[in-house]
């Protein structure tokens, strides 16, 4: 079974290199529209139509919203099988996602503004609107990437000193009551799901989570008191966690606490409860594994990927395109089952409970990757590797 399991993985792991990630901009993207590597993402927008912020100022259901976040995804788990195996590739592959993050930061010109993707056609373009949960996962990818191997001590590190150093000013600048504690958008005005404080249980470690990210990269005092001054606050108001939420909410969560309870050590007791938020968070996530159960290849009859061409829903940041019907399927019975697993593998110590492991195993073996159409599959991999670093899965 490991041998199929790895195997499984690694169709997953290659699907995802060649069809969701471009050596142009060094991100990946969020769907594709084609199997073949050459055309699998000739539906992204165009330069014209990031730059009208058309057909909404966060790019949501255009293929190029959640680039950020999938950095930060992948970078921790490049570190994760690294950390596995030892296998000195993964450099090669932690410079690739790192030139991308690199690339976010350097095409805004707003101090500390992390764009949620790069139109592919001119390398620069992209929708003014952010998000917390891009701050969140690429601000979790910095932190892994700092303290991994594959890191050296030179440009690198100092870079990514300096791009935390960014976005921890602009919290502390932006993060106000008159701008509602908002991060603002790109032109420096309040934009939508950018809010960082008096926000959702689910949402209240974020804040704190960035501060003492740059607190613990930079050893720049400061961050820890702005880290300190949200903690016990944060901490408290995040549990217990909401129900009926989707499952990178929660999983969300899971990411900005691990940062917390790995670098909070001066305080026993605030390191506990960061702990232990962390660990019921874990815990609600269990009920959506067994959604892996209603899994079935994509059906493509009538399936149209250009998102142009999708029927359209009013936001308040402009029209939202729908995704078909297929990924949302793809959606709940791949990706968030991955999810659920991997914010439980996340939390020290925690057992994996035999169930979720054994449905772990069934999400890799029935997944026809090669017919994946969401960036699903690298959530199976962040699982994978995960499990395999805690010992709960085998090499072959």
């Amino acid at each position: 079974m490991e041998q199929q399991l790895y195997d499984k993985a690694e169709d997953a792991w290659n699907i995802a290199w060649t069809r969701y990630f471009r050596s142009e901009t060094n991100l990946f993207y969020d769907y594709i529209s084609s199997k073949d590597p050459a055309h699998s993402q000739d539906h992204l927008p165009k330069v014209e139509e990031v730059q009208q912020q058309f057909p909404n100022t966060c790019g949501w259901g255009t293929g190029m919203e959640d680039s950020a976040i999938s950095a930060g995804v992948w970078m921790a788990t490049i570190c994760d099988r690294f950390d596995a195996t030892g296998d000195e590739q993964m450099k090669a592959c932690a410079d690739q996602v790192w030139t991308g993050m690199a690339l976010l930061m350097k095409v805004s010109k707003s101090s500390g503004f992390v764009p949620r993707s790069v139109c592919l056609a001119d390398g620069e373009s992209h929708y003014i609107n952010s998000s917390r949960d891009q701050y969140t996962h690429f601000c979790h990818g910095l932190w892994r990437f700092y303290h991994s191997p594959l890191a050296d001590e030179g440009q690198r590190r100092a870079a990514m000193r300096q791009i935390i150093t960014d976005i921890c000013a602009r919290m502390e600048r932006n993060v106000v009551p008159e701008n509602d504690y908002s991060f603002c958008r790109e032109d420096g005005t309040p934009g939508t799901v950018d809010k960082m404080w008096e926000v959702w249980h689910h949402e209240c470690a974020r804040l704190p989570m960035i501060y003492a990210i740059g607190w613990g990269l930079t050893g720049d005092g400061h961050w820890r008191e702005l880290y300190l001054r949200y903690a016990w606050d944060a901490v408290r108001n995040s549990v217990p966690p909401p129900p009926g939420l989707p499952a990178y909410a929660l999983q969300q969560a899971v990411f900005s606490f691990e940062p917390l309870v790995a670098i909070e050590r001066e305080d026993a007791e605030l390191h506990a409860a960061w702990l232990e938020a962390m660990r019921l968070y874990a815990d609600a996530m269990q009920a959506y594994t067994p959604q892996c159960l209603d899994y079935r290849p994509v059906d493509r009859q009538g399936l149209e990927m250009d998102w142009r061409k999708h029927e359209t829903q009013e936001m308040e940041n402009g029209k939202c395109p729908r995704w078909p019907a297929q990924i949302f399927h793809e959606m709940k019975t791949v990706r968030e089952p991955a999810e659920a697993v991997l914010s439980q593998l996340m939390v020290p110590g925690r057992p994996l409970p035999a169930d979720q492991s054994d449905l772990l195993k069934r999400l890799l073996q029935q997944t026809d990757f090669d017919d994946s159409l969401l960036y699903s599959p690298f959530y199976v991999v962040a699982a994978y590797w995960r499990a395999v670093k805690r010992g709960i899965l085998r090499l072959p």
